[in-house]
């Protein structure tokens, strides 16, 4: 497009309140290509050729009927402070001008006219989504004026020569871009109001959200980081807290393997209209990877917006919602929990919820994904699902898929996994990741404690804060008991082993709806090995073990014992670990008559752990000092009770033997016999006395010797309180110390 000054001397026609202009040479400013009237256009560089040219010729035609030119017919604008008489009245008219359009000679119009319609007419003939700039057209539902006001202000940030020009008709250096002021009077259609127009600026709107909101408020016409990404690349990338999803490009990292009646739940609630679809469950349940396979099985895109990452910023939903529209995407919404000091999980907030609600959404419908049910519906119709935690035979699906390719023992039994972990799906996924990349790197299949370890480092809990870890050290090597409590124990690692085939081979299942766990009493005079023997369990089955400290449990104020209770076997159950009760009799005690209110609440206590131990289904180990002093009630609840008897001299030999490593340098004339005869101790004692002449002998740079073996024995005696007289050790009187 090119226009034309008159020669000097021949005058155009001047509007009432414009300023007289300078006759000029002929200026080619840019040209519309109508060659190519009837073509539609090639690219999104084609399309803003032509509108550079019509954005120049507009601003030119501001230049010229709204700068005020001095007496000699010289530009006087932005000289200073210094105003001149003529310039003050000048900008006293030029506030109560109208809309550029109103200024313009007939000829200039129709130019204005004619090179808009060739543009118009092509764009007709391009796909509406040809070009980012279309899409956003056509998702925003863009009138004509707010479709040149946006190219105006992409034009700018395309092209730096709109910088100077800007700034210059704007009367300020500081305004690059297009104010809401120089917009309106460029664009404003013939016999609408000015201030109608910029009023609309300062109302929410889909248009007005393409711009900065701050740079708004001001005047000014700002596009959006993410808008100038779209329109430049036509597409946005994932990152601080938005995760884009094409269903129609990409797959789901794995298949659908549990889940399939939720999939088809939602295939028909996609069909139910505007509404918004709550979907609520533990952390890694396979919330998002639904959504996922959805827009797989749709082949629409998604926006992810992760409300954890982006802080629960109301602002945050305007922005995943501009973004979703640019992309012509369903949104959905995670991470709407918050998690309080101690842990707990909090509902939504109200204002987050709220600014949901008010968000306009171009996709319907909006997914809102958490761990607990929203505090209101989002929307009227509002459809909720729950994902509950994996059955086992569906953990046991998932232990098979994802461990297919890891490379494992033949002893290895996923379905003891299924049993033992009571994983959501990603922790399943995560450990068979773990174990992949172990395998990688010892070259060769990996064995059950192995695996277990990989399985393990997916558990999240806080069990930590209420109990102490104990790592197995033992193995059925260690333990000196008859042959009859050592079956014992091992029939309960079988109920353990053995779960699914009982429960869900055999279908017992079905008929117990609760008191699935294992709970094993060890009962015995202290030092008999109890705790050895818990460590033997967990060491045989592959378990955590979590030593529970009475003392931080039992508490003086009415209720706190039972909080802490809960939440220690709550936090088991996450864990999949053994937990053991030390001197469990002080409170496991048997229930009293109520005489007062501390009796009352000693047997609520009671009477909650009883309820707590069937209700577990884990492993509980519980030892006791006095048997006696323990419920009735709890007894019977309890799966398996072991007692440890007080050891007689052949199995004090013997524990005196497993103690000792076969590394420790021992003299031949160590009468053990003599010792375990001598000395009725249980076996912690022992394990003191050998430790004891250990020291003794490594203090002499010598081997373990009798002489060091009794000093060891007397010593622990004396402890106890109780004489040794040297005449009872016959022969080896002398080898004691004064």
């Amino acid at each position: 497009m090119w226009w034309e000054r008159k020669p000097q001397g021949e005058r155009q026609k001047e509007s009432p309140s414009s300023p007289p202009r300078r006759e000029a040479e002929t200026l080619e400013v840019g040209q519309v290509a109508y060659g190519k009237l009837d073509a539609p256009y090639q690219d999104q560089w084609e399309l803003m050729e032509d509108a550079f040219a019509l954005i120049d010729y507009r601003l030119y035609l501001y230049y010229k009927y709204h700068q005020w030119l001095g007496p000699q017919g010289d530009m006087r604008n932005m000289l200073g402070l210094v105003v001149s008489r003529e310039e003050f009245e000048h900008n006293l008219t030029k506030a109560a001008q109208t809309g550029l359009m109103e200024k313009l000679a007939p000829e200039e119009l129709e130019q204005i006219r004619v090179g808009e319609a060739v543009l118009e007419r092509r764009l007709a003939l391009t796909a509406p989504d040809a070009f980012p700039l279309l899409k956003v057209f056509q998702r925003f539902g863009l009138d004509p004026f707010s479709r040149w006001v946006l190219t105006l202000c992409y034009g700018a940030r395309l092209d730096t020569k709109y910088e100077r020009l800007l700034a210059y008709l704007q009367d300020d250096i500081t305004k690059k871009l297009p104010t809401v002021q120089l917009a309106v009077q460029l664009y404003l259609p013939l016999g609408e109001s000015v201030e109608a127009y910029t009023a609309a600026f300062a109302r929410e709107s889909l248009f007005n959200s393409l711009f900065q909101r701050e740079g708004l408020l001001e005047g000014n016409l700002q596009l959006k980081p993410m808008v100038l990404a779209f329109l430049s690349a036509g597409s946005l990338e994932s990152g601080n807290g938005i995760r884009i999803f094409d269903g129609a490009e990409e797959t789901p990292a794995d298949p659908l393997v549990i889940g399939r009646d939720l999939a088809a739940a939602l295939d028909g609630a996609m069909a139910g209209g505007p509404q918004a679809i709550a979907i609520t469950g533990p952390e890694g349940s396979g919330r998002r990877f639904q959504i996922q396979h959805l827009m797989a099985r749709q082949k629409a895109k998604c926006l992810f917006a992760d409300m954890e990452t982006l802080e629960h910023r109301p602002k945050a939903v305007e922005e995943a919602v501009l973004a979703a529209r640019l992309l012509d995407a369903y949104v959905c919404f995670h991470g709407l929990d918050t998690t309080g000091p101690e842990g707990e999980v909090e509902p939504a907030s109200p204002a987050l919820t709220e600014a949901i609600a008010q968000a306009d959404i171009s996709r319907e419908p909006v997914f809102l994904l958490s761990k607990r049910r929203l505090p209101r519906p989002v929307r009227p119709a509002t459809v909720e699902f729950s994902i509950p935690a994996p059955k086992e035979s569906e953990r046991l699906a998932l232990f098979t898929h994802y461990f297919a390719q890891v490379p494992m023992e033949a002893q290895v039994q996923l379905q003891e996994l299924s049993v033992k972990f009571r994983f959501v799906p990603r922790q399943i996924k995560g450990a068979a990741m773990q174990a992949a990349g172990l395998g990688r790197i010892q070259d060769k299949p990996l064995d059950n404690r192995a695996i277990h370890a990989c399985c393990y480092r997916q558990v999240v809990h806080r069990l930590d804060k209420l109990a102490r870890r104990v790592e197995p050290c033992y193995t059925w090597e260690d333990v000196v008991l008859p042959q009859s409590q050592k079956r014992l124990m091992q029939q309960a690692c079988n109920h353990i082993r053995y779960q699914h085939r009982v429960y869900q081979e055999w279908g017992f299942e079905k008929k117990l709806g609760y008191g699935k766990g294992l709970s094993i009493l060890f009962a015995g005079a202290p030092g008999t090995g109890k705790t050895m023997c818990a460590q033997v369990i967990a060491r045989e089955l592959n378990m955590e073990m979590y030593k529970i400290n009475i003392s931080q449990i039992v508490s003086k104020y009415i209720g706190e014992t039972e909080k802490n209770l809960q939440a220690v076997f709550n936090e088991a159950r996450n864990s999949n670990c053994i937990l053991f009760f030390d001197e469990c009799d002080a409170i496991f005690g048997k229930r009293s008559d109520v005489k007062d209110a501390h009796d009352r609440n000693a047997n609520v206590e009671v009477a909650y752990l009883l309820q707590q131990i069937e209700d577990y289904d884990g492993v509980c180990v519980l030892a006791t000092n006095l048997v006696q002093n323990i419920d009735a009630a709890f007894m019977r609840r309890i799966t398996y009770v072991v007692h440890f008897p007080f050891p007689e001299p052949p199995q004090r030999k013997e524990i005196y033997l497993r103690t000792l490593p076969k590394d420790a340098p021992v003299e031949d004339g160590v009468d053990w016999d003599f010792v375990a005869e001598k000395f009725e101790l249980s076996g912690g004692h022992i394990k003191n006395i050998v430790l004891g002449a250990a020291f003794m002998a490594a203090g002499e740079d010598r081997p373990i010797h009798m002489r060091h073996v009794l000093t060891a024995a007397v010593n622990e005696m004396r402890k106890n309180e109780i004489v040794v007289v040297r005449e009872e050790l016959r022969e080896y009187a002398d080898l004691l110390e004064e």
